[in-house]
């Protein structure tokens, strides 16, 4: 046993220095975002089989679940300002609720309708993974480019709720998958409401009491601990009574990073939580890309080759549902506050970027009769498309924020309070 866990160890501590490495050589010979060299390194593990078996490493759903996906929920909210975000309230109420929930039933019909899938639920459970993004990419472009500070709220709003919901989508078709109660809407739109219900109560209680602590405290090293504690606690406890783990901890985040963070934490607190959780995020995304490596290597070159075409397909389906549910959405909401130019509409839909949290998730499924048939299949075709997204759409955003004439902010990018911290963008 000792020797498995030390082999395990020894693993992990492989996969963070190639992290590592990845980072060393982006900063000092390239120009390319840091997730897109981790992509290029998943697909080159995949495809040369250079890493070991991933079964060896000690994987499994748990682990994503458990301990990688709730610093990566924490940390985006913990920098989100409640009044920046009440700014923009509506859209992008509307598009967490409203855009994720028609996004997975457009992607999963077509990918059904397509043939690309050749069960519905499937085709839906995937639907819901996809439809989940990540502004990790755009908001470093964003930066360099000087973008207006509410445009970047507003996707990275957008984006961190949308993660919420489509997560507890993507939980509740499984649910049914594994439970074999088949997929029927209104049994999905009941679990919806209560899930994510029950998820809110739980964070903003674990966020208050914290919050209420944390006030008698002056000590930046327990502080740090408490809010490592609410990040896990949050989640675990809303998982306990099968209420939703992910708005939970995005709840607590988002109670912290505001009222905690400003009332209750010294400047040098802050600073510790902030950088503690930034390191924690970067370390987690890196090792997200080199697992969906490590998983799709069994597959191989040939096999990946035998799916490109469905990648191919399945991308472009993702890019029309986007297109079909931002545009309407956002013109719909825009009437309620006419200050949003056009063209940020172009913005929120070509910055959709797929990232860590679908590969979080094709990673953690769970085995299941109805599931492993399309296992290989659904983490190479996921992989594909968060691969074609980074790449495709992370490197053309520079230039059509320059081309919409976006790049001239109003509000300059180092006077934002959120993201101060550039680190391996």
């Amino acid at each position: 046993m000792a020797h498995i866990i030390e082999h395990a160890v020894g693993i992990y501590i492989v996969l963070l220095g190639i992290a590592c490495l990845i980072g060393v050589v982006v900063k000092r010979l390239t120009h390319l975002p840091y997730t897109i060299a981790l992509t290029l390194v998943g697909l080159g593990i995949a495809l040369f089989k250079l890493g070991p078996d991933i079964a060896s490493a000690g994987f499994s759903r748990e682990l994503i679940f458990f301990v990688l996906l709730p610093p990566l929920l924490f940390q985006g909210a913990l920098h989100m300002q409640l009044d920046r975000l009440a700014r923009h309230a509506l859209p992008i109420a509307v598009f967490a609720t409203v855009g994720v929930i028609v996004s997975t039933l457009l992607i999963g019909g077509l990918m059904f309708w397509t043939g690309l899938l050749d069960s519905l639920i499937i085709a839906m459970l995937f639907g819901a993974l996809i439809c989940t993004t990540d502004p990790i990419s755009v908001l470093a472009i964003f930066r360099q480019c000087n973008t207006q500070a509410d445009l970047k709220y507003l996707v990275e709003g957008e984006s961190l709720f949308n993660d919420g919901t489509g997560v507890v989508v993507f939980g509740i078709i499984l649910s049914m998958i594994v439970e074999g109660a088949g997929f029927s809407f209104p049994g999905a739109a009941v679990s919806f409401f209560k899930v994510s219900l029950g998820g809110t109560v739980v964070g903003l209680a674990l966020g208050g009491a914290a919050y209420l602590i944390l006030r008698g405290l002056n000590d930046h090293l327990l502080e740090n601990a408490i809010c490592l504690l609410v990040c896990y606690g949050s989640f675990w406890l809303a998982e306990h009574y099968h209420l939703s783990g992910v708005i939970a901890t995005v709840c607590s985040g988002l109670l912290l990073g505001n009222y905690g963070r400003t009332l209750a934490m010294s400047p040098r607190t802050t600073e510790t939580v902030e950088t503690f959780f930034e390191s924690v995020d970067f370390l987690i995304n890196s090792l997200l890309f080199i697992l969906i490596g490590l998983e799709l290597q069994a597959i191989g070159g040939e096999g990946l080759g035998r799916v490109f075409g469905a990648v191919l397909a399945t991308f472009v389906i993702v890019l029309a549902v986007r297109a079909v549910v931002v545009y309407p959405l956002f013109f719909a909401t825009r009437r309620r506050n006419g200050s949003y130019p056009k063209s940020w509409s172009h913005v929120l839909m070509w910055g959709g970027l797929r990232g860590s949290i679908p590969i979080a998730l094709l990673v953690g499924l769970p085995a299941h009769p109805q599931i492993d048939p399309y296992r290989d299949k659904l983490l190479a075709i996921g992989f594909g498309v968060v691969c074609l997204s980074l790449i495709i759409q992370g490197l053309t955003m520079k230039p059509l924020i320059v081309g919409l004439g976006l790049s001239q902010a109003v509000e300059p990018a180092e006077q934002d309070p959120a993201h101060h911290q550039e680190g391996l963008t």
